[in-house]
């Protein structure tokens, strides 16, 4: 007996282990209204898949990227990383995620320094992912884009763009006067 509660808590302490180092922790379930969603951190493959790529897949492939912009965008993503919040279940993620991943790639913004997290829309997780990334980070609407670097925050652009998201970030970049949308998701720090 004492042999089996001993295996049962290896095998707890290395399931734990585990969960705690995977970088993609994320579940499908489904809303109030039965739609599946995503919750957690996730990695953007998921969102090539059903029934999610019936969005992502158009809106990504439908973004025209302002290629003059993101010649000044790249360089100045060295040494940045860039977490996104987002909701499968939120037309403004659906619309803005897919073509901020186009112009990130038109940029060749290396995939491990990229971060999304999917929130839920539920009165318990409204907004919130079940192992909590969004604490300390005011994250008020979705998508919420926050570019760090030295994991302080730099800026970020929420719900959408003010001008566009290359020129939005390209001034959240170049450090300059740059307001989100929203006055309650002023810029914070980790």
């Amino acid at each position: 007996m004492k042999y089996l509660f001993i295996v049962a808590f290896m095998l707890s302490v290395s399931l734990f282990t585990y969960a705690q180092q995977a970088p993609y922790i994320y579940q499908k379930t489904k809303d109030a209204n039965g739609n599946i969603i995503l919750l957690g951190k996730c990695s953007r493959n998921a969102l090539t898949e059903a029934p999610f790529n019936g969005w992502f897949q158009p809106n990504y492939d439908n973004y025209i990227v302002d290629t003059a912009t993101c010649q000044f965008i790249k360089p100045l993503l060295a040494n940045k990383r860039i977490t996104i919040f987002m909701g499968t279940w939120c037309g403004d993620s659906k619309r803005e995620v897919p073509r901020v991943l186009k112009m990130l790639d038109c940029c060749g913004f290396p995939p491990e320094r990229l971060q999304i997290v999917m929130v839920g829309n539920s009165d318990s997780l409204y907004k919130r992912s079940p192992m909590h990334e969004e604490d300390g980070r005011n994250i008020v609407r979705v998508p919420t884009f926050i570019v760090e670097e030295d994991g302080k925050e730099q800026g970020r652009i929420v719900e959408f763009p003010k001008l566009s998201l290359e020129k939005d970030l390209l001034s959240i970049l170049r450090k300059e006067k740059y307001v989100p949308n929203y006055g309650g998701a002023s810029v914070g720090e980790k």
